[in-house]
């Protein structure tokens, strides 16, 4: 049986600007594309979607809030309410300048201001951080390490949320919605969530709302991906070469992932003792949080699991050695990564494997 939360009643008919704020890794690409694929039904409803280059959330990102007012100013009668979905302003808007500079300026235009956010349990959202900078190649240290960081400088990324979102306290005529991102509840696509939450109604018809255009922008390359991505750096890192000048680091080992089907299983860093934890470290705000804005408990929405650790750990047999070091070769082809470095970088390989 789904799990029933409590969330604001916005009503359809108000002159809102709504901003969909992420954040990052929590379907933000998925929501905003379905979004777009949608903006004719929206504008049905009396909703005008940011364009496709993100102009008014980029506005917003930059401080530069001129090109939001003309468009609030000049909104035709047909429409009463603006929507932005931008992961890129998830940090951005949660300062009380900010939301002092866009409260004021809706509010001049006869508009309220709503934001939204999904809601994530930390461990699902560590491990999908983690792989997405690891497949992109940035540096990452391992996975505890990571968790531990995280855990210990809020400032790089606040994920203990009643910290997170206090500042949106100190504006209380600001609309807020937090949606979890769960299992348990009864609408679990998270576009639909968000289009049930502000009160859009489904288009009439079979087909109802538009589906997204699929992409493997965000596919996670699975733990073979991943060991391989990290891997991969650090040798490149060791043979003096700095992986940050390769234009295709985050699209070729995923495109070699996905063809031997390695997405299909995918990457969690979490044993039980980590897991445990973490989970440690966030239950007081996790349960403070879920009382307050949903009325129910944090386990309700996000049931505690044991640990499902899937590492990879290397290849095991010659065989395996043997087809990781060509799959190995040929990922440095396609890099293009320089011909004068591959005799190291391969010695170094065979050395670490």
């Amino acid at each position: 049986m789904p799990t029933s939360f409590t969330r604001p009643q916005i009503n359809r008919d108000e002159r809102m600007l709504w901003i969909h704020a992420g954040p990052h890794k929590a379907a933000s690409s998925y929501v905003t594309e379905r979004l777009r694929q949608n903006r004719d039904h929206l504008a049905a409803q009396g909703v005008l979607m940011d364009g496709d280059d993100n102009r008014l959330a980029n506005s917003i990102a930059e401080k530069n809030y001129a090109p939001l007012e003309e468009a609030l100013a000049t909104l035709p009668p047909s429409l009463h309410r603006v929507l932005l979905s931008s992961s890129s302003l998830d940090d951005r808007i949660l300062s009380r300048t900010v939301l002092a500079n866009l409260q004021d300026l809706v509010e001049r235009q006869g508009f309220k201001l709503g934001v939204s956010y999904f809601v994530r349990d930390q461990q699902s959202w560590l491990n999908s951080v983690y792989a997405h900078r690891v497949r992109r190649f940035r540096e990452t240290p391992d996975f505890e390490q990571y968790c531990d960081y995280i855990m210990s400088d809020p400032d790089s990324w606040d994920i203990a949320y009643p910290s997170k979102f206090r500042v949106l306290s100190r504006f209380p005529a600001i609309a807020t919605l937090f949606l979890p991102l769960s299992r348990q509840v009864a609408i679990t696509d998270p576009f639909l969530a968000l289009v049930d939450a502000l009160d859009l109604d489904a288009p009439s018809g079979e087909q109802g709302w538009f589906q997204g255009r699929s992409s493997k922008q965000n596919i996670q390359p699975g733990a073979r991906g991943i060991w391989m991505s990290a891997l991969c750096r650090r040798l490149m890192v060791e043979t003096g070469f700095d992986p940050e000048v390769l234009k295709r680091k985050g699209k070729v080992i995923r495109e070699l992932a996905i063809e031997r089907g390695w997405d299909r299983e995918k990457f969690d860093g979490f044993d039980q003792p980590l897991q445990d934890r973490v989970s440690a470290f966030y239950a007081r705000s996790n349960e403070a949080f879920a009382q307050q804005h949903w009325g129910v408990s944090w386990e309700s929405l996000f049931p505690v699991r044991p640990a499902s650790q899937r590492v990879y750990r290397g290849p095991q047999t010659e065989a395996e050695q043997k087809q990781m070091r060509g799959l190995m070769v040929r990922v440095l082809r396609e890099l293009r990564f320089p011909w004068r470095l591959r005799r190291r970088f391969f010695s170094l390989y065979d050395a670490a494997v």
